[in-house]
């Protein structure tokens, strides 16, 4: 980690400055040489009310008691699985519940959540939308970067991991696009949940993981909002990470400290290649608009 990084600066930015590890060089330099893509976590989507992944399993677990597909007393022990709060152990209880609920049932909630046009984007969307990312990829189902872009002006393609011939040419000619790896509420079948769904969809798909791979080989990653224990995110990783031993560019990912120790932080990046830079929460998170306002180029 770097020396914590504080500057004279607006009053919201000073009060954050200090309390992050300021954007390394080697991050800086591939956004002005256009080597970057953003991966956007769960935790920009909570940030403007949808639901994370326990809210979100307590949520289908509620539903599924309703509809008596699950009694009390499963209700109980899945309700403490999720509290374990353990990547692997969401995607159990995610398989375990859409088993019960049945896929159709299961996605047309997930796509009534997240289809919410009450919620909106957040500054840091916004934010987003003024470093010269090369791509932004999501696991998110909602519209809030889409949202976020066309109100800045532009609207650009959007795919999902069906599309790969798609994205596959917008990445060549080196055209800005938003890739939902998971689907989005415009795209029912093709949403994301299990780790049946993340193998049987995405594995399968030489396509799709050679798209994927030459992204994650070519660009260097910033990982926003996506916590370490999120399972979406340490598959993808595994899968790259096993397909390409570890070559490619180096990633970056901004973690909070209550979930960074010396161990995790080697493992990603002997595991990965994903450099931890952390910051110390406070309340409303200041510190992530305040680091992406150190990635936006100098005004001209």
């Amino acid at each position: 980690m770097g020396k914590r990084k504080t500057v004279p600066t607006s009053p919201p930015l000073a009060a954050a400055l200090g309390r992050f590890d300021p954007p390394p060089e080697e991050l800086l330099a591939a956004i002005r040489d256009s080597r970057i893509a953003v991966y956007v976590g769960a935790g920009l989507s909570v940030a403007a009310g949808y639901l994370g992944w326990i809210d979100l399993l307590e949520h289908l677990i509620t539903l599924a008691v309703r509809l008596r597909d699950v009694t009390e007393s499963h209700a109980t022990e899945l309700r403490a699985l999720v509290q374990k709060k353990d990547g692997n152990t969401f995607l159990m209880v995610a398989q375990e519940l859409s088993d019960r609920l049945g896929r159709e049932r299961l996605v047309d909630t997930l796509s009534d959540l997240y289809s919410d046009d009450t919620k909106r984007p957040t500054a840091n969307h916004a934010l987003l939308t003024q470093i010269p990312f090369d791509i932004a990829i999501t696991t998110n189902y909602d519209k809030l970067l889409e949202r976020s872009y066309a109100k800045s002006g532009y609207v650009p393609p959007t795919y999902t991991h069906s599309q790969a011939p798609n994205f596959v040419d917008a990445l060549w000619k080196k055209k800005f696009f938003i890739l939902k790896a998971h689907g989005d509420v415009d795209h029912k079948t093709e949403m994301i949940l299990t780790e049946r769904d993340y193998r049987d969809i995405i594995f399968r798909s030489a396509g799709y993981q050679s798209a994927l791979s030459a992204i994650f080989t070519t660009k260097s990653i910033l990982f926003l909002g996506a916590s370490l224990s999120d399972p979406e995110t340490r598959m993808m990783l595994a899968f790259l990470h096993d397909a390409f031993h570890g070559s490619g560019a180096r990633h970056f990912a901004l973690v909070s400290e209550t979930e960074f120790s010396e161990t995790l932080a080697s493992r990603w990046r002997k595991d990965y290649k994903v450099e931890l830079l952390t910051y110390e929460p406070t309340t409303g998170r200041p510190e992530i608009g305040a680091f992406l306002t150190l990635l936006k180029p100098p005004a001209k």
